[in-house]
């Protein structure tokens, strides 16, 4: 599975480039640049980052067998980056394959990527159960929503809510 290999590719990529992140939020934003080639033998990934002196450029579009894209990265966590920009890429392209599924509960994930729980309320709508947490990432407030499916949940929308006071 092609996508596997995409994720990892990203989540290592931001792991490796904390320090880097760290360095240019002192000076801008920070923003992933990359291009993901769609190949179901060998999918390929290239990646760099780039701080922008204080602007914020998400964009993504379709280039025949690719998809090129530029995120900003606000957060050091590498973990949250990786759910926020998977987020983009299912909404920009309303496609499937960058879903992202959890097998365990949202609060359990969320706690072991190190993000402190501060609400969670699971509710129903048109007969679809949804979990929606909010957490906090070092100084940042995110309000994450998953659904509840048949084999885990599935990561639907993340907003980051600013910054602690």
């Amino acid at each position: 599975m092609w996508w596997k290999k995409v994720h990892k590719e990203l989540l290592k990529f931001l792991k490796d480039s904390v320090p880097e992140i760290h360095e240019g939020i002192r000076y801008g934003v920070p923003h992933v640049v990359g291009e993901i080639h769609f190949s179901e033998d060998s999918p390929h990934v290239e990646l760099s980052l780039i701080t922008f002196n204080g602007s914020r450029h998400p964009l993504a579009f379709n280039d025949g067998d690719s998809v090129k894209f530029m995120y900003p990265v606000e957060d050091t966590n590498p973990y949250m980056a990786f759910l926020e920009i998977m987020s983009f890429f299912e909404k920009t392209f309303d496609d499937s394959r960058f879903r992202v599924v959890l097998r365990t509960s949202p609060t359990e994930f969320l706690k072991s990527i190190g993000l402190e729980i501060l609400w969670t309320n699971e509710y129903l709508l048109d007969g679809t159960e949804f979990v929606q947490v909010w957490a906090v990432s070092g100084t940042t407030r995110y309000n994450i929503l998953f659904e509840k499916r048949e084999k885990g949940f599935v990561l639907r929308d993340i907003k980051m809510v600013g910054g602690l006071q």
